[in-house]
């Protein structure tokens, strides 16, 4: 099948899918889970696939992805530049969309999807996307970004083995910060919705963005 006729194909099989993609401690999950349970929505988290797809990616296939999850602490988060970092992440990310696909073409299509995370590019899901409404993306400023991992108790342990914990949390806060302008700019250059989230509204008037996004009439 040529790759447009596969695109088309895959246009139609995912009609039923939305996409909540952007970066990082932006509250996506908190949005899906209660967009989920309002409307009913099967619910696919990309964070939780990534502990499945880590053990069948392969170096031929995925070779950002395979070399990345085999780094130490240090590796991961001190010796590579933020910009490789972020380069990196985004190639590791559309690595792991065609293991999303797989996933998502696996679920029942007796009830919507909806699929949420940071590995949802914008230029990946764009080409699949029959209703641009289908799609949001959720970028967070630097400040509310730094400000809320500042709050989860569980953000140090991700750097407390590197052997400068205080710089490799920082590097990790520039490299997200890098990833979400790029999300940002990408989702404005293909012309899809992007929702800041700067902490002026609160997560329940975010929550109810999102719904009228994706699903009243007109909006």
């Amino acid at each position: 099948m040529e790759k447009t006729d596969l695109v088309k194909a895959l246009r139609h099989q995912l009609a039923h899918v939305y996409w909540l993609g952007g970066s990082p401690c932006a509250g996506k999950s908190s949005i899906a889970d209660s967009l989920a349970q309002t409307y009913g929505l099967q619910i696919y988290h990309c964070d939780d696939a990534f502990f499945h797809h880590q053990k069948i990616v392969t170096p031929e296939q995925q070779p950002v992805f395979d070399r990345l999850i085999h780094l130490s602490s240090d590796e991961l988060w001190i010796q590579r530049p933020v910009e490789q970092q972020i380069a990196e992440e985004i190639a590791f990310y559309r690595e792991e969309f065609a293991l999303i696909l797989d996933d998502l073409l696996c679920l029942s299509r007796s009830k919507p999807v909806l699929a949420e995370g940071a590995a949802l590019l914008p230029e990946c899901v764009r080409p699949l996307l029959l209703d641009p409404h289908h799609a949001l993306w959720i970028i967070p400023t630097k400040e509310f970004q730094l400000h809320h991992y500042l709050n989860r108790a569980w953000a140090k342990d991700i750097v407390k083995e590197c052997s400068d914990p205080e710089q490799a949390f920082e590097n990790w806060m520039e490299r997200d910060s890098g990833f979400a302008s790029f999300v940002a700019q990408e989702a404005t250059r293909l012309a899809l919705d992007v929702l800041v989230v700067d902490g002026w509204r609160s997560l329940v008037e975010n929550i109810e963005v999102a719904r009228q996004h994706f699903f009243v009439p007109g909006i």
